[in-house]
């Protein structure tokens, strides 16, 4: 599963210039959201009172989810969004582009920041949601996060190489 490493995402979020487009990388990101749902989000509608709330696509169930706050400024979404949210209209999109420039500049940032090209595409933000937290937060809050129906969908993100499998076994027979 090609996902980024925290160091990785800070390194993108870094190289990207517009504070607009840093945020759209940091929503996605934290909400485990598909680039089609993050570019639907409209204030009043989906994103009002704190809370991200979003029918999910491909079968997945609808989820409400609060601002996610960091106490590293890097990661913190819930300053800017909110700050976002007072130049905008009920009803207006949070991220009126596209999602070819959101793959170019994902390319760009991520070229600069030294991230290797096959992970440099907007879906490694939901797949880096899912495998950053999984084993923190358990499967079962993953699956209801991402709005996944099926445990099957989640399950994915347990699935290891055998490499991490044999350093993880290590000593386990000595």
């Amino acid at each position: 599963m090609q996902h980024l490493t925290i160091d990785e995402i800070k390194g993108l979020v870094h190289n990207i210039k517009s504070d607009r487009d840093r945020l759209l990388i940091l929503v996605t990101l934290q909400h485990g959201l598909r680039i089609s749902e993050t570019l639907s989000l409209r204030k009043g509608n989906n994103i009002r009172d704190g809370y991200v709330s979003i029918q999910r696509l491909k079968g997945s169930k609808k989820t409400i989810q609060p601002f996610v706050k960091s106490s590293d400024p890097d990661l913190d979404e819930s300053e800017p969004l909110n700050k976002l949210l007072e130049t905008l209209k009920d009803g207006d999109l949070l991220f009126p582009t596209y999602r070819m420039k959101v793959w170019r500049f994902i390319q760009q940032a991520g070229k600069k920041a030294g991230i290797p090209q096959h992970k440099l595409h907007p879906h490694a933000l939901k797949h880096s949601c899912a495998m950053l937290s999984i084993k923190k937060v358990g499967i079962e809050n993953v699956k209801q996060y991402l709005g996944h129906r099926s445990l099957s969908s989640t399950g994915q993100y347990l699935q290891v190489t055998d490499s991490e499998a044999s350093t993880a076994f290590a000593g386990v027979f000595n």
